[in-house]
């Protein structure tokens, strides 16, 4: 029978864990696999940990482990610390989920239809957020498809094969669901419709949707010096162009060159100088950030057995 690890970072969830991990189980018992639970608690500041070291589940087919993180990390980084406890692991899936309850673990079933392959993203359907939020992120949606040229319509809801985990465990990343979609891998998405939050208010607000977005562009950083490569051949072809103009206008027609075709011209040469500028610092920036890859694994977490039933 496979085994499936379940990934849960936490961060003061103390008020919805228990009814999380209740509907969890109700959906998993369902299923022909054995699965543990690894709750990543990121330094909550209530009783997170607590009342996840109490939990009691009785299933025969699911374990608990808590993995309490020595201090807060933040979302991202506490995923990565999951996947390092996991890699040393022989499990056959690896399946990353929210522990608010916004990510159905309804969805799960329709998930494990696709173990042959490395990596299954849930696309979001419907949305459960305000008007502002679903406004702002949809203008983020789009700006992400104009820029890099692909929607990222999916987030950290998603399964991992072992070759995958090790890649991610192997390689730093600041935006999992950017990080994973440039992978050259088997994959299949499937789409489901996002759950309300059990309870609390939601930790993506505009700020934080506002680092969201700003992560998963530095995860294309290569897509984004693309660009501005592309921005110097327009300006140079721009004052190529108006060149030849001025000396087509002097030399041949003897008309007075315009004058705002000096102006023109400076600001044509001015912005190719940015764009070059900005190009050098950011090939020097992902050099950096490709060299900080093969850095040691850092672990941050002391693990606890929860529950052992298999």
């Amino acid at each position: 029978m496979k085994k499936i690890a379940i990934l849960l970072p936490c961060f003061n969830e103390n008020s919805g864990i228990e009814i999380l991990t209740n509907h969890l189980v109700s959906e998993l018992e369902k299923l022909p696999f054995l699965f543990e639970l690894i709750y990543i608690d990121d330094g909550s500041l209530d009783d997170t940990k607590t009342r996840i070291e109490s939990l009691k589940i009785n299933s025969p087919s699911i374990n608990a482990v808590l993995l309490a993180l020595n201090f807060n990390v933040g979302h991202q980084k506490a995923i990565q610390q999951g996947l390092l406890f996991v890699e040393t692991k022989k499990f056959d899936n690896v399946i990353i989920m929210d522990a608010d309850g916004e990510d159905d673990p309804g969805a799960i079933q329709e998930i494990l239809k696709h173990t042959d392959k490395d990596l299954v993203q849930v696309i979001r359907g419907k949305r459960n957020e305000n008007w502002r939020f679903k406004f702002f992120y949809r203008l983020y949606q789009n700006l992400f498809k104009v820029v890099i040229g692909k929607r990222l319509n999916f987030g950290n809801f998603c399964m991992l094969s072992p070759k995958l985990v090790t890649t991610a465990t192997e390689n730093s990343f600041v935006h999992l669901a950017a990080f994973l979609d440039n992978q050259k891998c088997f994959k299949t998405k499937v789409t489901w419709d996002r759950s309300h939050r059990i309870s609390g208010e939601s930790k993506m607000g505009f700020k934080n949707l506002f680092y969201h977005a700003v992560n998963s562009f530095v995860e294309n950083a290569q897509s984004l010096l693309f660009i501005f490569i592309k921005l110097c051949m327009f300006l140079i072809l721009g004052i190529i162009i108006l060149t030849g103009f001025i000396l087509y206008k002097k030399y041949v027609t003897n008309v007075a060159v315009p004058g705002w075709s000096s102006t023109l011209m400076a600001t044509l040469f001015n912005s190719l100088l940015i764009s070059i500028g900005v190009f050098v610092l950011g090939s020097l920036q992902l050099n950096i950030l490709n060299k900080q890859t093969a850095s040691r694994k850092v672990i941050y977490f002391t693990d606890k057995q929860i529950t052992t039933n298999w």
